[in-house]
């Protein structure tokens, strides 16, 4: 049951990588270049603001906010309140029946036997009809409740899908705004390297190319930023211009193991879904045992007295009936039936429901473990070796023993590795928050802090 069609990371981490990107590294530059840029970046910490990292904690801060406004939850709690209040509402006694009756005869024989008649009747409770009744209330309520804790879990899950989507969009946003200043620095010094007579003009408009298409994709990443940031104040009930500051993915903890029997265990025991589904089964079996209790005699009290409408009393008598089922034996067997069928339906649908969540189990702990290793290779291997690999380059180009597309193209290469880096890290984090959410870590009542970093 989905409420919000927001996209996940892996649909964003797909639009980023669709921006061509051209990267270009300042270390290009010669010598004195390259100490400017080393200043640069060391003034850069004291003007930007420091981001702020995503976290569990914060992402639940968020939703306990929202679900106390959001319509959604709202409208939930209001059908719990009145799933609940439906207990006060089932009777145990039914209306007591009166009746008047006269008779119509001659003079003496209703001065004799009496010419009005009154009655009372009152039917028992049937005791096993209002049980099964009342465990029917009860089931429809809990059921009620796991479905407010599942609508709860399910804004909570989109609220962590759009943070992360954000803290992905900032980390990628502040690689390419790197990569933009690096491009300027080139130009500047290409710029420099054209005035020598034995040099030509074709560096320079290459590189104000790259950086013309830099910086438009740096503002494309911006406008998609504005988008997550109005989608995540809607959601939140927020003014649609609401600033939000500039956020980073967490720590990444490299080959972090999961216990795949704790988390079944606790799946079990708190998924709103799984809740459902038991209650369910418990509102099909108070209906048969209702149909069960409806194909029995009911018994009914009752006193009539006769008397003369000049004021005497003639006679009274008590009265104990019993109603016969005789005739609807058959269509009470049949309904009796039918709501066993519903009831195995149900169990079934219980069992395909443990199913269908093992299976999102097993996905989102690979997805995690994949992404977690990952990340952990691009951050220990593959960055590192493309750093090495471009250092050796650009002392080759200031040597005149390479050329500019390759120290490019190793430029490229290197920023796509922290891209992709970026992206593991965001996957795991939001494979970890799916892990969550099938605990129902994002209902008020529960949470499994050992999943959530």
């Amino acid at each position: 049951m989905k409420f919000f069609p927001f996209p996940a990371a892996a649909a964003l981490t797909a639009a980023v990588t669709a921006v061509p990107l051209l990267s270009l590294s300042a270390a290009n530059a010669p010598a004195a270049e390259t100490k400017a840029r080393a200043a640069t970046a060391a003034a850069a910490p004291a003007t930007a603001p420091t981001p702020t990292p995503i976290s569990s904690a914060w992402i639940s801060s968020l939703t306990a906010g929202a679900l106390k406004i959001h319509p959604q939850a709202e409208a939930s709690r209001a059908r719990t309140l009145a799933a609940r209040r439906a207990l006060d509402a089932l009777p145990l006694w039914q209306d007591t029946m009166t009746g008047i009756g006269f008779m119509a005869a001659d003079r003496s024989m209703r001065r004799d036997d009496g010419d009005v008649t009154l009655s009372v009747e009152q039917p028992l409770p049937r005791l096993g009809l209002y049980r099964a009744g009342k465990n029917r209330v009860i089931a429809e309520a809990s059921m009620q409740q796991a479905e407010e804790g599942a609508t709860a879990n399910e804004i909570g899950l989109a609220i962590a899908r759009m943070v992360t989507d954000l803290a992905l969009t900032d980390e990628i946003i502040r690689l390419q705004s790197a990569e933009v200043g690096w491009m300027r620095t080139l130009v500047g010094t290409a710029q420099e390297r054209s005035k020598n007579p034995d040099s030509t003009a074709v560096e320079v408009l290459r590189l104000e190319s790259g950086l013309a298409i830099l910086t438009q994709n740096q503002d494309t990443l911006v406008r998609q930023r504005g988008q997550l940031v109005q989608s995540l104040n809607l959601i939140l009930l927020k003014p649609a211009r609401t600033f939000w500051p500039q956020t980073a993915l967490p720590v990444q903890a490299a080959g972090t193991p999961l216990s795949a029997d704790a988390l079944r265990t606790e799946m079990e025991r708190r998924n709103p879904k799984l809740l459902a589904l038991r209650q369910a089964v418990e509102a099909a079996g108070a209906d048969v045992e209702t149909a069960r209790q409806q194909g029995r005699p009911s018994v009914s009290v009752g006193v009539e007295a006769n008397a003369w409408s000049g004021g005497d009393l003639r006679s009274s008598m008590f009265m104990l009936k019993f109603s016969l089922p005789w005739l609807n034996r058959k269509s009470l067997q049949a309904e009796t039936a039918r709501r066993g069928e519903l009831q195995q339906a149900a169990q079934k649908d219980l069992e395909a429901g443990r199913l269908e969540l093992a299976t999102l189990l097993t996905e989102f702990l690979t997805v995690a473990e994949n992404q977690s290793r990952l990340a952990a290779s691009y951050q220990t291997e593959v960055i590192p070796r493309a750093e090495k690999s471009l250092q050796a380059l650009e002392n080759a180009w200031i040597s005149s023993q390479s050329t500019l597309p390759e120290v490019l193209e190793a430029q490229r290469l290197l920023l796509g590795a922290r891209q992709s880096q970026k992206r593991a890290t965001a996957a795991w984090f939001a494979a970890l928050q799916q892990l969550a959410a099938l605990s129902g870590a994002f209902t008020p009542s529960s949470s499994f802090p050992s999943l959530r970093p």
